[in-house]
């Protein structure tokens, strides 16, 4: 319990001093740009970001569905809150994902240019491992961008470890509760009744249901949505069996 209470405390940390995920980018860098256009500033802080999230998203070689989802998501924050176009955004995502390499040299930059504190660090590098982890799994190549950017912040190996520590005992007993649940009950469900649709209904329209279901019930999204840690944590089980029933579904149609 204690790591999915500092799961959400940090998360508390980027809503109070970033805004809704980063929807109020002036948490970042409040008073230190006096004199700059600050409506400007947000959206150069936003390309910042969608540019650490390509790294991250393309660290382990591929960007999964899941974090497609949830980087639209975001995307979909930035463009209302800062005014930046998602056009900008998708161009930098897409030119950033392919220098995955440069990872500190972008944070370092953000980092100096945005005078990034502590405490806001922490809260962007603990919003990025949930992107890393979205999909279930963290791999060696995620991690090193992690440890690129954390780097790049000044946030030293041993406060990064911590972090990630109790990233993986909540993920950990997350999977494992899951996988005692589907051999009692999960597995025992129809996919297509999982996710609300005719077993009919065409792989196109599955998955648009998919997706549907997980911009409701993605924990990311319900925290945005001040949702309390209750609601939360049942939504993230609801979650791993959409997930479970969406790769049965593909498996069975071989897609």
């Amino acid at each position: 319990m204690l790591s999915f209470l500092f799961y959400l405390f940090i998360f508390w940390l980027i809503f109070k001093f970033a805004g809704r995920i980063f929807g109020g980018l002036q948490g970042g860098f409040g008073g230190n740009f006096s004199g700059i256009n600050f409506r400007q500033a947000s959206q150069d802080e936003a390309k910042f970001l969608t540019a650490l999230l390509a790294k991250i998203a393309k660290g382990d070689g591929r960007v999964s569905e899941l974090e497609a989802q949830l980087i639209s998501e975001i995307f979909d924050d930035l463009v209302a809150k800062t005014g930046v176009s998602r056009a900008e955004l998708k161009a930098v995502f897409d030119t950033e994902k392919e220098l995955v390499d440069e990872a500190y040299d972008v944070a370092r930059e953000y980092k100096l240019k945005f005078r990034l504190s502590q405490q806001i660090a922490i809260a962007r590098i603990t919003f990025f491992l949930n992107l890393a982890y979205i999909d279930g799994e963290f791999g060696a190549g995620e991690r090193r961008v992690i440890e690129q950017i954390a780097r790049g912040f000044d946030i030293s190996n041993y406060v990064l470890d911590m972090i990630i520590a109790r990233f993986e005992r909540f993920y950990t007993g997350s999977r494992y509760q899951n996988s005692s649940n589907l051999s009692t009950k999960s597995r025992a469900k129809d996919p297509y009744e999982v996710l609300e649709i005719s077993r009919s209904a065409s792989f196109s329209d599955v998955k648009k249901r998919y997706r549907e279901l997980v911009k409701k019930y993605h924990p990311d999204i319900l925290m945005g949505q001040g949702e309390s840690e209750a609601v939360i944590e049942k939504s993230t089980k609801k979650l791993q069996e959409i997930n479970e029933a969406y790769e049965s579904i593909k498996r069975e149609r071989n897609e």
